[in-house]
């Protein structure tokens, strides 16, 4: 294995394109690869009920001229407790979106997966290792999943691509 990481990487620093696709498969994996393990980490979070203090879209960066150039993110702040200590959060997701003018509508979509209770209440997932640590929407196993299709897929393709 180490042998074929060596050849692949003098293809690539000679400019070949399979040296070059190599790594940015592997670059897809390794980062891909990590943010399934940690949204399957977060999926088991408990949860509990906190308060809603601001929940909405944010810009981000300085102001734009051209409208469909400025990029917004979803924002929130909210309260809650765990064990008798109050914490506040600002999460909203694992999947962070950055979205642009024309795509805030995505933004707007992520926000309504918040689930609220009747009373205004809404519920927090927190780290029971590090409960300051927490987001508004979990992950679901459809986000989960296209996650890991996009650490393996590459790397599949790569193998199909060069190796008939």
């Amino acid at each position: 294995m180490i042998d074929y990481i060596m050849e692949m990487f003098d293809l690539a620093v000679d400019g070949d394109k399979q040296g070059f696709m190599f790594f940015i498969c592997l670059y897809a994996l390794v980062v891909c690869g990590y943010s399934v393990l940690f949204q399957l980490r977060v999926a088991r979070w408990p949860e509990t009920k906190g308060a809603l203090l601001q929940n909405g879209v944010s810009k981000i960066g300085g102001t734009e001229l051209v409208t469909s150039n400025q990029e917004y993110i979803a924002s929130a702040l909210y309260e809650y407790v765990v064990d008798g200590k109050h914490y506040q959060g600002k999460r909203v997701s694992p999947w962070v979106m950055v979205a642009s003018h024309n795509a805030k509508f995505l933004l707007e979509k992520q926000r309504r997966g918040i689930h609220q209770y009747a009373d205004g209440g809404v519920r927090v997932f927190f780290n029971p290792n590090n409960p300051k640590k927490s987001f508004l929407i979990k992950p679901g196993k459809l986000g989960i999943a296209f996650t890991l299709s996009l650490a393996v897929g590459p790397m599949l393709l790569y193998g199909y691509s060069y190796t008939i």
